[in-house]
Formats: C-alpha cells, structure tokens, sequence
C-alpha cells in the first residue's frame, strides 16, 4: 500500500504508516475475527532465516511483513470499508469523492 492519507483525514507520518492505522482502526485487541478464528503473526524467536516466510495464527504464510498486513486487513476490514467509529478508513485516492467527514 502506497502511503497516501487515510479515507478518514489521517496523514502518515515518518514514525507512523497508513498501515499501522488502518491495524488500529480494524484489528480488535483480541485479534479475532468475526467467524471467530484468531489472526496474528506468529511470535519469532529472532532467529528468522533470510527468506523464511511470516506466519499468521490460522496457518497463512507471507512473504514479508508487507504480505502479512494486507492479508490481517483483508480479514478484518469491512467490505464498506466503515471502521467501528463508524467513519471511512482506506487509501483515500486524489478525485475520489471521499468525505473525511
């Protein structure tokens, strides 16, 4: 995902991504989803071999950490893309009528 502003009026910044927010507006504390399977990364003992992929609790494995955050989100982001505040949160694209309400 390209940095860009959030759908919601957030704005990136150096230390904090589009990403990280998006985790935070839809992934919930106990990362469950709501068929009620969890979704984490598996916990690393920092040994991690060059190349080995990352691993989420239901067993999907990605290939970096980029993998791993798109596939989180598309488990726990609504299709409207609404988060629980009820506000829009998404790559907001330039003309796209979005509202950040």
């Amino acid at each position: 995902m390209n940095e860009s502003t959030c759908a919601c009026g957030f704005v990136p910044t150096d230390d904090y991504h589009l990403t990280d927010h998006l985790g935070e507006v839809f992934i919930p504390a106990d990362d469950r989803a709501s068929d009620g399977q969890l979704h984490a990364e598996v916990a690393r003992d920092g040994s991690r071999a060059a190349g080995r992929a990352l691993a989420c609790l239901c067993g999907y494995r990605a290939a970096d950490g980029a993998a791993l955050d798109a596939h989180l989100l598309a488990v726990f982001a609504s299709s409207s893309q609404a988060g629980p505040d009820g506000r829009p949160h998404g790559l907001r694209r330039e003309g796209s009528g979005v509202d950040p309400g």
